[in-house]
């Protein structure tokens, strides 16, 4: 049987199926990234490795989902979303979540992601708001959710809305992918609020594809949240400037770890 085809397998068969090529996304985009950046030159821009990192992952994911999906992928997501897909609570909900993962995540003492310093204004926006973003729910919410999808009739219910098994394991899976972030020497404390933030943004843009059919409003909200994150970053330095009473110059050094 092909190891793309969900056929008559059990639920566990379908569950380590998406497991084990969805983890082969990750590490392929991780090695490329890694290969790329070991061997090019000392001057070469700090963000090539960030744009590999993106472009392979959207490249497998996008393999996968074709080739899960028989060359028809709007099963996987690839479709109008239904109405009512929910932009504005996905939004909402996105804004609020990368709020208060940055303000947590600072209060507490973390420091911000190591592969972004150096990086413009531009070319965050460009690299991680949007093809990070792109990349991740399309493996994630394209790809991972999708393959578990004959499974999406076993779930619970949690304040009043349906989660799924799929939704759940995207989540999941959503938030363990972001351990990656260890490699790059950005403090445990940062991942770990990360990784529980990137939890509960899986369940929201989960039950959106979910609900929507599509990934589309997914990758609004996960854009969303990272212009949260800049945003409370934002409230963060003003906090404690204006009322702690600290200096810009050591409100930065701070961040800077």
């Amino acid at each position: 049987m092909s190891p793309f085809s969900r056929g008559n397998e059990d639920s566990t068969s379908i569950i380590i199926s998406a497991v084990f090529l969805g983890a082969m996304a990750l590490f392929a985009a991780w090695g490329s990234s890694s290969a790329v950046v070991y061997l090019a030159d000392e001057g070469s821009p700090e963000w090539i490795g960030l744009f590999i990192n993106g472009a392979a992952m959207l490249a497998v994911s996008l393999v996968l989902v074709l080739a899960s999906s028989l060359g028809d992928p709007s099963g996987f997501g690839f479709t109008r979303p239904k109405v009512g897909a929910g932009y504005g609570a996905g939004v909402t909900w996105g804004l609020l979540l990368g709020v208060l993962a940055s303000v947590l995540n600072l209060s507490a003492g973390g420091s911000g992601l190591v592969p972004l310093r150096g990086l413009s204004i531009v070319q965050i926006i460009l690299l991680v708001w949007l093809l990070a973003s792109v990349a991740e729910e399309v493996l994630v919410r394209g790809f991972f959710q999708s393959y578990l999808e004959p499974l999406s009739h076993i779930g619970f219910k949690a304040f009043g809305k349906r989660i799924s098994l799929p939704v759940l394991l995207g989540a999941l899976f959503f938030s363990a992918m972001h351990l990656i972030l260890l490699t790059t020497g950005t403090p445990f404390l940062t991942v770990y609020v990360i990784m529980a933030f990137m939890f509960f943004l899986g369940l929201v843009t989960g039950y959106q594809r979910e609900r929507s059919g599509s990934i589309l409003p997914s990758i609004v909200t996960h854009v969303s949240f990272n212009v949260g994150g800049l945003i409370g970053g934002i409230i963060y330095i003003i906090v404690q400037i204006a009322v702690v009473g600290r200096t810009a110059a050591e409100v930065v050094g701070a961040l800077g770890g």
